[in-house]
């Protein structure tokens, strides 16, 4: 949530403000919206990431942590509204409604996964990045930008299942669901779809508690910080996904 401020702040600057409030009607899923949908699914995940992220810092510098939860999801949102408020008085931008219902969307997930650990161990939302053909053609790399590189994941652990928790193969796999769009920043009359996903993918972080990690009696920093950064990042190449496209 700190990375969007800082990025809106630059954009707000050298764009300029008006003195009016402007809104703006963008839809949500649909094939004929700027982005297909994508965009909307990343304040959800900016949201969600921004909260547990807080939660953490709050957490670091003495809070309870339920009192850490509250603070970190009010904190994300309160960000991410005002990131939202400054776009309806900038020149470019105008304030979309659908990006701050899916800003509450994302922090509240992040709440509950954040204040239920069976949930949190059965449940991860995570970003798949792959930069776009037209972004490794341009050589300009923007991961928040590059829509068309970008699927996002829902996925169900089967390491957070009791029955499958310790079964020798399948505790390592996850269930997956997925969205993604494609082409929508290319130029006019250029093909663009909307994808959704099926499939299996490698638990990254069980894989390292059974290898790297396996016997120690407490959990380090390092790995403390890989599995937290696996719940949100899926690394390229650990997912096997049927992909549907409309």
């Amino acid at each position: 949530s700190l990375l969007v401020g800082a990025y809106g702040a630059q954009k707000w600057w050298e764009d300029g403000f008006t003195g009016e409030f402007r809104t703006s009607n963008e839809g949500w899923f649909g094939s004929d919206t700027a982005y297909g949908g994508q965009d909307k699914l990343g304040h959800a995940f900016f949201s969600y990431v921004g909260t547990r992220l807080m939660t953490r810092a709050f957490e670091a510098v003495g809070n309870e942590p339920a009192g850490a939860v509250s603070l970190g999801a009010w904190s994300t949102l309160g960000i991410m509204t005002a990131v939202e408020v400054l776009d309806g008085y900038s020149r470019n931008y105008k304030f979309s409604s659908e990006d701050a219902i899916m800003n509450v969307v994302g922090a509240m997930a992040g709440y509950v996964l954040e204040r239920n650990p069976a949930l949190d161990r059965l449940f991860d939302f995570r970003l798949l990045y792959e930069p776009s053909p037209e972004v490794k053609q341009a050589g300009n790399y923007d991961m928040a930008g590059d829509y068309s590189g970008q699927t996002y994941l829902l996925l169900a652990k089967a390491s957070g299942v009791p029955a499958l928790r310790e079964h020798p193969v399948l505790r390592y796999f996850e269930l997956a669901v997925g969205y993604g769009t494609r082409g929508y920043e290319s130029a006019p009359g250029q093909e663009r779809s909307r994808h959704a996903y099926f499939g299996i993918s490698l638990n990254l972080s069980e894989v390292l508690r059974q290898t790297a990690y396996r016997g120690a009696t407490a959990r380090s920093p390092i790995q403390r910080t890989s599995e937290f950064f696996f719940e949100f990042i899926q690394v390229p190449g650990t997912t096997a996904l049927a992909d549907h496209s409309f």
